[in-house]
């Protein structure tokens, strides 16, 4: 009984989350209906109501999991209903400010994926550059916009002063963090060294195979495989590095032999990059550029849509939202070289995708804790030692 209660009530959060994610996320809030939002929030307080009608003694660990999510979901769409109504009494220029707010929040999303909570000897630090260069980015033309532009009224207007602040400190935090990981990758023996550019160079092989290998050159990113090529070069000095100073394992040789090898097919491959995109139509890049995004969408459809949260394969959600965000980085350049309806109509058809998959994610890590917490619950038996660090 209990059980399928606690699936009921799952299930209708989820069917919430899903019509949040389609006709909320990603969408300009001037065009929102509010009524909508009204009714996603009775249903979900109903979800609360029916759980605190239940004594707590009663609950169970896995019911109070779902009034906790219910409540977050709840909070969620309360604060979505009142940035709706603030929306509209700031006026048109929300939107222009909005774009470059989803623009942030797709890269505190890539910073959350990357490198939150991750060992730092073994984060990307050209990565972590590009991000603090797009906060950069966003945060000059936030400044520009607020600048040029009077909103409606004195609310509205430091509610943006407040999305400005909220870009700057995560641009302060990500700049600190390249010296914090740059000085964790130059620590340890000259093993532990080696070991850790081994791993680094693994990362720029797997973003080759993930984003180059078998894709069609019009509609890869240059800047992006020259990042990639850069950090090898950088990594097989390092190792050369390590090997003059009298490291002598064979791993070691064996892997600056790789990285050598790599470089060499990637730079050939940045060179027929640039030049199919020399001859190239911009518009027949635009028209690759949906084709791209056209195939991401099946992907996803076909390996989450309606599937259990707790069983999905959240590296593969966490590649798919990487692999988006670059047709849409690409999509958003080309707007501001040409004008053009269909790259316009298609970047924003990716920029709400893009919103539901980064969502999607979030909410795949949450259930499989979930799912990890009730495990942990339930298992019986006696208790083990922990195995050692690194067993």
């Amino acid at each position: 009984m209990a059980t399928n209660l606690v699936e009921n009530l799952g299930k209708e959060l989820e069917l919430i989350d899903r019509e949040y994610s389609t006709d909320f996320a990603g969408h300009s809030r001037l065009t929102r209906d509010i009524e909508q939002m009204d009714r996603m929030i009775k249903r979900t307080a109903a979800v609360v109501e029916q759980i605190d009608r239940i004594p707590s003694a009663a609950q169970g660990p896995e019911l109070s999991r779902v009034r906790e999510s219910a409540a977050q979901s709840l909070k969620l769409y309360t604060n979505e209903r009142e940035a709706i109504k603030h929306a509209v009494a700031v006026g048109p220029q929300f939107d222009q400010f909005a774009s470059e707010a989803t623009s942030a929040n797709f890269v505190f999303a890539r910073y959350v994926r990357h490198f939150a909570g991750q060992d730092r000897s073994t984060r990307d630090v050209a990565l972590l550059g590009e991000l603090v260069e797009d906060l950069k980015q966003i945060d000059k033309r936030m400044s520009a916009l607020l600048e040029r532009h009077q909103t409606g009224t004195t609310n509205g207007k430091v509610d943006l002063e407040n999305d400005r602040r909220v870009v700057r400190q995560n641009l302060a935090q990500y700049q600190k963090e390249i010296d914090l990981v740059e000085t964790a990758q130059a620590t340890g023996t000259p093993e532990d060294q080696a070991s850790i550019l081994a791993t680094l160079a693994n990362h720029q092989f797997a973003i080759y195979q993930g984003h180059f290998a078998g894709e069609s050159r019009v509609s890869r990113r240059p800047a992006l495989l020259m990042r990639v090529v850069a950090t090898l070069k950088k990594i097989r000095e390092r190792m050369t590095s390590l090997r003059d100073a009298g490291l002598k394992v064979e791993f070691s040789d064996k892997n600056i032999a790789i990285v050598e090898d790599r470089l060499g097919t990637y730079e050939t491959e940045l060179t027929e990059i640039r030049k199919v995109r020399q001859q190239t139509p911009m518009g027949e890049i635009m028209g690759e550029l949906g084709g791209c995004a056209n195939k991401l969408f099946d992907e996803y459809r076909a390996n989450f849509a309606d599937k259990a949260r707790s069983q999905a394969d959240a590296s593969r959600l966490a590649s798919l939202c990487d692999r988006l965000g670059e047709i849409r980085r690409q999509m958003a350049d080309l707007s501001l070289a040409e004008e053009s309806d269909m790259n316009q109509k298609n970047l924003d058809i990716v920029t709400e995708q893009l919103v539901m998959f980064e969502g999607e994610f979030e909410a795949v890590m949450r259930a499989k804790a979930s799912a990890s917490a009730s495990s942990a619950s339930s298992a019986s038996g006696v208790s083990s030692p922990s195995p050692p660090a690194g067993g």
